[in-house]
């Protein structure tokens, strides 16, 4: 995942090896990348590099062999073991939307996901998933047993980390966004999952009341994508779609935001609004999925499917100066209820259980 671009599954990758390696025990780590990858490195981390980028050497030769090579006591993997494997194997599956939503993948991605997370899933030793609905939908969907399945809480990405607002002004300028006009900001790729037509035709409700306010879209062209660019086409400049950001300019567009909406249609966990929250940047977000067992109360809700309650809420949350305040507040609390250190010290006592120490 690390170097492929792949978001929130390589953030996940990223952030949990970090806090790996900022944990106090006696345990290493061999982190297998393929040539995209960034400099992996730190404390009980071990870089071992891929023979191939191709997911068939991967998973049916390199991995099998690796595992049996090394000598490791548990393989890790995300949604796709390997073919065989010399040791028990953990998987972390994020959700399962692909089966209980097929509507919102290509052909291709639903037919891949669609046999091999199952398979997986049955080969694994736990499987690990990011919320209690996420846990409860793979145990009732798929039938894996509940003592098999964990949930283990995301910690914010890279983003998360506050820049000063001068450094943000120069980045957002870069990205094409105007810094000194409030924004919106929205992330996430252009795909049906992430409801952006509706965020926009919200948007154009409330523009005429609000025309010192744009909406900044982050996120790369993915399936159906075009539907997204095409909804905010006739927009008068006001939407701009950034296309994928660094880990920098993404922290720079959250430091500037006067409000960030997150429509999805559905969440294993979310971790945009978390890394909103930890900028002191007002969140209001849908009420599906996981995104209310991650939130709590420390956002605005409203209804994905209905873009009037959209761009009712976006309007409070623009407006109304004491409710802003009261999610900025506890956004920073709720923020700090999450970090990578916790999820790696959770992962490793899994790993530990597994192999029986």
């Amino acid at each position: 995942m690390v170097g492929s671009r792949e978001t929130g599954n390589e953030t996940y990758v990223v952030g949990l090896l970090g806090g790996l390696s900022a944990l106090d025990a006696d345990f290493e780590v061999f982190a297998y990348h393929d040539a995209r990858a960034r400099q992996i490195g730190g404390p009980h981390l071990t870089p071992r590099t891929l023979l191939s980028t191709s997911p068939w050497i991967r998973l049916g030769i390199d991995l099998p062999a690796r595992s049996w090579r090394d000598q490791v006591d548990v393989l890790h993997v995300t949604y796709t073991a390997p073919l065989w494997s010399s040791c028990p194997i953990v998987i972390t599956v994020h959700d399962i939307s692909f089966a209980t939503n097929p509507e919102w993948f290509s052909e291709r991605d639903r037919r891949v996901l669609s046999t091999a997370v199952p398979w997986s899933m049955n080969r694994a030793a736990r499987v690990i998933t990011v919320s209690d609905l996420c846990r409860r939908q793979i145990i009732e969907h798929f039938g894996v047993g509940s003592d098999r399945v964990v949930r283990i809480y995301n910690g914010p990405g890279p983003a998360a980390q506050r820049v000063g607002a001068a450094e943000a002004r120069i980045a957002v300028a870069e990205l094409g966004v105007d810094p000194t006009r409030r924004y919106i900001l929205a992330v996430g790729n252009l795909q049906p999952r992430k409801n952006l037509v509706r965020l926009v035709r919200a948007f154009k409700q409330i523009a005429a009341r609000c025309p010192e306010v744009d909406l900044v879209v982050v996120g790369a062209e993915r399936y159906r994508g075009a539907e997204v660019l095409a909804a905010g086409g006739d927009a008068e400049g006001r939407i701009r779609f950034t296309g994928y950001v660094t880990d920098h300019q993404l922290a720079a567009c959250y430091e500037l935001a006067s409000l960030f909406a997150f429509p999805s249609l559905f969440e294993g966990f979310g971790i945009p609004p978390i890394e909103a929250m930890a900028h002191e940047v007002p969140v209001a977000c849908s009420n599906a999925g996981a995104l209310s067992e991650v939130c709590g109360d420390a956002v605005a809700y409203f209804d994905p499917l209905d873009d009037g309650s959209i761009a009712d809420v976006l309007l409070r949350a623009l407006l109304d100066e004491d409710l802003r305040q009261r999610l900025i507040a506890k956004g920073l609390v709720r923020s700090q209820d999450f970090s990578w250190k916790q999820t790696a010290t959770e992962t490793l006592a899994l790993y530990q259980a597994v192999v029986g120490r």
